[in-house]
This record gives structure tokens, sequence and C-alpha cells, in this order.
């Protein structure tokens, strides 16, 4: 974490499993993260946040309500989160 609180919750996490695959809830507040990324699917529930791709350099994108994101193991990502935001994940 570079500014901001705890990006993860402990009342929420991973919900099961799909065919094979982890899906579960992440909440982060407010901050700025660096994070490795894992092989993964999300929509965001709530909040805003700009997520900047490191490497691969990528176009940083702006996520919402609604966003859908597909992430892509080992990806070097910095999370700006403005608003506190939840996803729901499939990894």
């Amino acid at each position: 974490m570079i500014a901001g609180a705890n990006y993860s919750s402990a009342e929420e996490g991973a919900l099961g499993q799909w065919r094979g695959a982890e899906v579960g809830i992440w909440t982060c507040e407010p901050g700025v993260y660096p994070d490795t990324e894992a092989d993964e699917v999300f929509v965001v529930l709530e909040g805003a946040a700009t997520v900047e791709f490191v490497d691969p350099a990528l176009p940083a994108i702006e996520i919402g309500p609604g966003s859908v994101v597909r992430l892509e193991e080992g990806m070097q990502t910095v999370w700006t989160v403005r608003e506190a935001l939840r996803k729901v994940y499939l990894s």
C-alpha cells in the first residue's frame, strides 16, 4: 500500500468455487495500492478507481459500478481508489 487504509475486508472474500474457479467479493478503501494480479474477471458493484497498468504498459482505465474487467496473471498494476470499491470476482 502506498497510501490509504487496508484493501480487503475480513468479512468478505472467497464465497465458493464454480467450475474450478474461485468466486468472491473483494472490497477496498480509498488509497493507492500496487498489486500483482491474478488471472480474473470482475464486475464493480460500488465505488470508483483508476487502474494503471505498469507491466505490461497499457492505458489506464477508470472503473465504477457496472465495469467489467479482465486481468491476466502477473500483470503489475497500481490502483488509485477514490471511493470505497466493492467487486465480485471470478479467479
